[in-house]
Parts: structure tokens; C-alpha cells; sequence
């Protein structure tokens, strides 16, 4: 009995197989190129990446520049703490009187 039912199981594979493939070629065969309209979406989309690509480049650009910058002024707060720290140095040991 049990071979019976993996017979039966296995006709059914085949036939869902074969559905499939039937739909898919008739799908296929029915259909056609896009239309106008969905090409001009097309191409509205292509320019919207693109113009994003573009802002893209500038934000990094942008963003290096930021950095170059937060780099000196943390440079130039370092050099200034150590002269701070220099002048706290010399007034101590500056002779008071």
C-alpha cells in the first residue's frame, strides 16, 4: 500500500510540473514589450539615480572637507592646550618676591 500512494504522489509531481510549464508558455507567449508610458517611467527613474548618484559624490565630497577641517581645529585646540600648559609651567616656576 505504501508503494501505491508514492506512485500516486509521484503522478501528481509530474502533472503540477507539466501545469507549470503550460502557464509559463502561454504567460510568455502573451506577452508584449513595455509600453510608452512604463518606458518614459523608466527613464524618469534612470534620471532620479542619477541625480542621486550625483548628490551622492558631492555629500562625500562634502564630508572629507568637514573632516580636513575638524582635524586642523583639533590640532590647533592640542597646541593650544600645550601652550597652556607651558604658560601654567612657567608661572610656577616664575620667582615671587
Amino acid at each position: 500500500m505504501g508503494d501505491r500512494r508514492c506512485k500516486i504522489r509521484a503522478g501528481g509531481r509530474y502533472l503540477t510540473f507539466a501545469g507549470t510549464f503550460l502557464v509559463l508558455g502561454l504567460t510568455a507567449a502573451c506577452s508584449s514589450g513595455p509600453n510608452q508610458k512604463e518606458l518614459d517611467l523608466l527613464e524618469e527613474k534612470r534620471q532620479a539615480m542619477v541625480a542621486s548618484e550625483g548628490e551622492v559624490v558631492q555629500k562625500k565630497a562634502e564630508e572629507a572637507r568637514l573632516q580636513r577641517k575638524l582635524a586642523e581645529k583639533k590640532a590647533e585646540q592640542k597646541a593650544a592646550e600645550k601652550k597652556k600648559a607651558d604658560t601654567a609651567d612657567n608661572l610656577a616656576s616664575f620667582p615671587t618676591e
